[in-house]
Parts: structure tokens; C-alpha cells; sequence
């Protein structure tokens, strides 16, 4: 995501200045927001403390500064160009929980995708602050299993060759269950059938999967809440065993 763009709808990019400046409002009986910038610092205190260091950070608001959505992309190599990225998001207005997530980020293309192995939400309770904090510190413990888990994963996708038959039934499902919709599945398919990085040229479920991550990524710029999830629900599709292509004998 680029920290130069403005997006005429939906989230903007916005630098740590204007996260800060984005006053909190007083709690009530029943709701104790947090700060944009604690969820910020609470993540990056917290993988720094394991031995994770931010290499680039991403970070977005919305809904006039009342939901904050980052991206911190870590010095942790998953594989040859992938490397580990977590999410975060908070909301001042009562309609998204405290999140934190863990996914990869290829920088060839600068896609983005999470994964729902690691996943926090803490709602904004009297100790929701708190439980958070503790949250995040059992994600980041285990966010070296994580890591070993994601690399090989990712392995295994550069390996899976597919035919044109099981990618246009892949991508023909992806639409039916809402992945995609039938404005953008024609640009999807543009990008599996003409990929313009080498890196994705091989007939494999990782080419495949990142034709889906290029076209969806402009979702994480303008909505970044629905892309996580659209990205989470993805992977996991596209790990389930793809029913065969039956021709006629």
C-alpha cells in the first residue's frame, strides 16, 4: 500500500502524525475504547520483544478517523521474496473489535494475505485493553510456529502445478462463493492467464492464488476489514481438495 495515495473512498493512507492526532473518546458504563496509536504501539512493542523487527508499516484510517486499519510488514523471510506481515485494526465508534492478525506479503507485486490461524478480536471492555495486550502476546509467542508453518505452506503452493481445466473451475467456484464478484473475475482470470511478473508465469496454485491477491488488493486499500476476510476465506478455499473436471468418455 502505497503511503503516497489518498483514496477518493473508503480508508485512507495517513502517516503515525494523524494516527495519533485522532482524540479518543470518554468511556461509558459498558464500552473503554483504546487509542489507534496503543493498538500500534502495543504490536510493535510486543513482536519486538520476541525478536520481530517492522520493516515497513502500513497504516490506514476510515469512517473519519474512527476505524484504523495497519499493516507491519516484518524482517522475517517465509520464503525467496515473501515475507511475514500482521494486521491490526481498531475502531472508535463501537463497530470492530481490537484484531490482530498474521499473513505474507509478496513484494514482486506488493500483495498482501492473512491467514486465520492466527487471528485476535477483544472487544472494548473494562479490561479489553488488557486481554488484548495478552492476546497479542500469545499470537506473537507462537508466531514462530507460524512462520515455519506459512513457508512451507507457501512451498507447497509453488509446487502444486494445475491445469487450465482445475483453475477455471477454482476460479468459477471463487465466484460463486463470493470471493470475487463478476466485475472483477474477468480481470482475475486476465491476471492467472497473462501474469505480468515472472515470478507467477509457472501454472501453480501460488500463481493462481496471487492472480486473486493482485485484483483483490485494490479492496485492501479502499475497505482493509473486508480484504482480510475475503483473503482468510481464500486460502482456505483454495486448500480444500478441488473437485475433478469430468469430460465424457
Amino acid at each position: 500500500m502505497s503511503t503516497s495515495m489518498v483514496l477518493h473512498k473508503g480508508a485512507r493512507v495517513v502517516e503515525r502524525e494523524e494516527l495519533d492526532a485522532v482524540s479518543t473518546p470518554p468511556p461509558t458504563d459498558t464500552w473503554f475504547p483504546v487509542s489507534h496509536g496503543l493498538v500500534l504501539d502495543k504490536a510493535t512493542e510486543t513482536l519486538g520483544n520476541v525478536g520481530f523487527t517492522v520493516r515497513k508499516q502500513s497504516l490506514a484510517l476510515s469512517r473519519e478517523g474512527a476505524r484504523f486499519f495497519g499493516t507491519l510488514d516484518l524482517e522475517s523471510p517465509l520464503v525467496t521474496g515473501v515475507h511475514l506481515a500482521v494486521g491490526l485494526r481498531n475502531s472508535l465508534d463501537k463497530s470492530l473489535p481490537l484484531g490482530f492478525c498474521a499473513g505474507s506479503r509478496v513484494f514482486v507485486c506488493d500483495n498482501l494475505a492473512f491467514r486465520s490461524e492466527l487471528l485476535v478480536n477483544r472487544k472494548h471492555t473494562r479490561f479489553g485493553e488488557m486481554r488484548f495486550g495478552e492476546a497479542i502476546c500469545n499470537a506473537v509467542q507462537n508466531l514462530h510456529v507460524f512462520k515455519q508453518a506459512e513457508s512451507e505452506r507457501i512451498k507447497v503452493f509453488q509446487n502444486q502445478e494445475i491445469s487450465d481445466e482445475r483453475a477455471d473451475a477454482l476460479l468459477l467456484r471463487a465466484y460463486e462463493k463470493d470471493f470475487v464478484s463478476h466485475r472483477l473475475l474477468p480481470r482475475v482470470i486476465q491476471e492467472w492467464r497473462n501474469p505480468p511478473f515472472e515470478d507467477f508465469q509457472p501454472r501453480t496454485m501460488w500463481s493462481l492464488l496471487n492472480a486473486f491477491t493482485t485484483i483483490l488488493g485494490e479492496r485492501h486499500r479502499s475497505n482493509p476489514q473486508q480484504f482480510a476476510s475475503l483473503a482468510i476465506g481464500l486460502q482456505a478455499f483454495l486448500e480444500d481438495p478441488a473437485p475433478k473436471v469430468l469430460t465424457e468418455s
